[in-house]
């Protein structure tokens, strides 16, 4: 029996797919049916110098640390 993810709160999804992570249409459901609106989306620049590097490895580690917190 499939689950309905989109009844599913984000939080509740994202550890779905934690779980199963070769389910296509939850990984499809996460990523891209619910991604935030361009308006609302943190953009980055391109990592080609050693400041930009800096600023997206430590933006990857925050996202990383939000999202392995209960």
């Amino acid at each position: 029996m499939k689950s309905n993810f989109k009844e599913m709160t984000r939080n509740q999804l994202v550890a779905y797919v934690k779980e199963h992570c070769t389910d296509d249409a939850a990984i499809r459901e996460l990523f891209v049916n619910r991604r935030s609106p361009d308006s609302t989306a943190t953009w980055y620049p391109a990592p080609l110098d050693p400041e930009n590097i800096r600023i997206t490895e430590e933006a990857i580690k925050s996202a990383v640390q939000e999202s392995i917190q209960p």
